[in-house]
């Protein structure tokens, strides 16, 4: 038992870690008790203070990178006090790490749509598309819920997820908060959307900064379900006519993964957008909603084996030099 804990102790870091990633697969905060809404919330009121006709569009650029900042100076001068005072840091960075990683409720709302296909309930399915995307519903025929559906399923996850557990390991907890602020206000201040042409520009290029390593990762993931060199040049000419190289990248990873197709038109307000095809052309069926949900949780799990591995490579190295 002293072993045990002796172990532990060591590996301490690792070990709350994996336990907050593990538990926001399973357990998410409700929206009204996210601090993440309330960041929302700024965003949205900032853009109704700035976003004005009257205001030029260098005051509006100017007035998105200030804001970012505005956020997220305070919260990091908070976050480091704290530091000073817990007893224990690391369950500070438990705590903020898991309301960064809010995939769960989300993961609900996927689950829904994918039930109420199955029941036929396609008013049910747009409306809850809806809560997670920036598409208008309304005129999807049942095709385009299952494709808007496993598209919008792909992001999401990749941005909330993933992209959260990458730039933590890579720069700590400071750099994943950054992200999410980032991330927030990109969401808020959607670039697709017309009337957050000039506000939006700052936000979205930060935000497809720091996506684009995430996307790779997660579309070389993907890749591995599928032989993960095949369709390879398919895949770069596909994403490269794609308005993002990285996440059309991982998108027809994703779907040559699931031998599937995604992209094409989709509406924004009243602008209408026709985007790339992307992977075989075969349309998704109802039943691909649900083995996409399937297939991205496997990917999680097996980011886990990897920084598991990743961890304890060298005392595993140890043993074998040991016994040998």
């Amino acid at each position: 038992m002293p072993e045990f804990i002796a172990f532990v102790e060591l590996y301490r870091a690792y070990f709350s870690f994996i336990s907050v990633a593990l538990l926001s697969l399973f357990i998410s905060l409700p929206k009204d008790l996210n601090p993440l809404s309330a960041i929302e919330l700024i965003f949205q009121q900032i853009a109704k203070k700035v976003n004005l006709d009257s205001r030029s569009d260098s005051y509006k650029k100017m007035a998105s990178l200030l804001s970012i900042a505005l956020i997220f100076f305070p919260v990091f001068l908070i976050i480091s006090q704290l530091y000073n005072v817990v007893f224990q840091p690391l369950i500070l960075d438990f705590l903020i790490l898991f309301i960064l990683l809010s995939w769960h409720d989300k993961k609900i709302v996927y689950q829904q749509i994918s039930q109420a296909l199955v029941n036929k309930n396609l008013a049910s399915a747009k409306y809850k598309l809806a809560q997670l995307t920036r598409r208008d519903t309304k005129p999807l025929s049942l095709m385009g819920i299952n494709k808007a559906s496993i598209e919008s399923m792909v992001l999401q996850f990749s941005a909330s997820w993933f992209a959260v557990i990458f730039w933590y390991l890579l720069t700590g907890i400071y750099g994943a908060l950054f992200y999410r602020i980032v991330q927030i206000c990109a969401q808020q201040w959607n670039s697709k959307q017309q009337e957050y042409d000039a506000i939006a520009v700052i936000p979205s290029v930060l935000y497809n900064i720091l996506l684009f390593p995430i996307h790779l990762l997660v579309g070389f993931t993907f890749a591995l379900y599928d032989r993960p060199l095949h369709n390879i040049t398919s895949k770069f000419k596909q994403s490269t006519h794609w308005h993002h190289f990285s996440s059309g990248l991982m998108l027809a990873s994703f779907a040559f993964s699931m031998k599937l197709g995604l992209g094409g038109v989709r509406i924004y307000g009243k602008q209408k957008i026709t985007y790339p095809e992307l992977g075989t052309g075969e349309s998704p069926k109802i039943e691909h909603v649900a083995l996409s949900l399937q297939r991205i949780s496997l990917s999680a799990w097996f980011w886990l084996y990897c920084i598991t591995g990743y961890t304890f490579f060298p005392l595993l190295l140890d043993l074998f030099r040991a016994q040998h």
